[in-house]
């Protein structure tokens, strides 16, 4: 009860409803989420029409959100649902202020940066997500969070202390269920982020995964992070420089670049921004599902960087 009225509570701000938004408003609508607005200025292109679902070709031309916004409200009418057709970057600092937490889609490097620092100014959560063809990513910064879970006491009682770079545990309760006489942990666990630019510029695995990790380690990682230093013009991508940026990221990751294959190098350059329905899906879910956990207080949130290799069909996080 105490986490469905946080969440009834909570005022969401989702930047930009491409594929990928789309997804992520559906979802935060069906959960029941008190107020959502999405923000975004783009008028619907025929592209769209293959990715979306919101929309049809008879609206192409008009904006996005007018002609989705009907649709979306449907799914929930409960949801106080606003939009604005304005260009984020356009907005006064002080209009993220009302929001208890920022969603963003489809965002360059640049204006991940600039929407990072208004979130750490007003101390509000941030997730950050992007498609690459059957490749995608979530970026997470709750800044500090607790989260509170509940389990069944095992043989192992849990210990405090720290857990991994970015999470300890702080406080562990013993309680019995008299009902079903059984004894149970209340485990608070807090979590650190860093900011989007500090994690990519001191992303590093050396020391956390294991020799298997390592090995089933996909070659998406350096590559996806390669990305973000062409993500404001694509156009310049080819197989050589991706290469050469993904090589820098493996030194600076502790990886192997002799580990890079040739074939996920033209990959990413073949599908580098191009956003396909079932990986939106995929990406928009998981974005969601811990949107709804961290609002409710309930689960341990992801941190804090997710990578999905349509390929291999592997979906990693790692901490950075």
């Amino acid at each position: 009860m105490a986490a469905q009225a946080r969440m009834r509570s909570a005022k969401v701000l989702l930047i930009n409803l491409g594929a990928l938004g789309t997804e992520v408003a559906k979802n935060v609508v069906l959960s029941g989420i008190g107020s959502l607005t999405i923000l975004d200025e783009h008028e619907i292109v025929d592209e769209d029409l293959r990715t979306q679902f919101f929309i049809s070709k008879e609206e192409v031309g008009q904006k996005r959100l007018e002609a989705a916004k009907p649709r979306i409200q449907d799914m929930n009418p409960r949801v106080d649902l606003r939009t604005d057709v304005d260009n984020f970057k356009r907005k006064s600092e002080s209009y993220f202020e009302e929001f208890d937490l920022i969603i963003g889609t489809d965002l360059s490097r640049e204006e991940i940066r600039t929407i990072n620092a208004i979130s750490r100014k007003y101390n509000i959560p941030l997730y950050i997500a992007g498609l690459h063809g059957i490749f995608g990513y979530i970026f997470v910064d709750l800044i500090e969070f607790n989260a509170i879970e509940e389990k069944e006491k095992s043989s192992v009682a849990t210990s405090l202390g720290v857990i991994s770079q970015n999470r300890e545990v702080v406080e562990v309760t013993d309680y019995v269920d008299d009902e079903k006489s059984k004894a149970f942990e209340k485990v608070i666990t807090k979590h650190i982020y860093q900011p989007f630019e500090i994690s990519l510029k001191q992303a590093t695995l050396n020391g956390k995964l294991t020799r298997r990790q390592l090995k089933r380690l996909t070659n998406a990682v350096p590559l996806i992070l390669a990305l973000f230093d062409y993500d404001s013009d694509f156009s310049k991508l080819n197989t050589h420089n991706l290469k050469e940026s993904a090589v820098a990221i493996c030194k600076q990751l502790g990886l192997s670049e002799d580990n890079l294959r040739p074939d996920y190098i033209e990959m990413f350059v073949e599908q580098a921004g191009v956003q396909f329905a079932p990986v939106s899906a995929v990406i928009g879910g998981a974005l969601a599902q811990d949107v709804i956990n961290i609002l409710g207080k309930r689960q341990s949130p992801l941190n804090n960087f997710v990578v999905l290799d349509g390929l291999t069909l592997d979906m990693q996080i790692f901490e950075l």
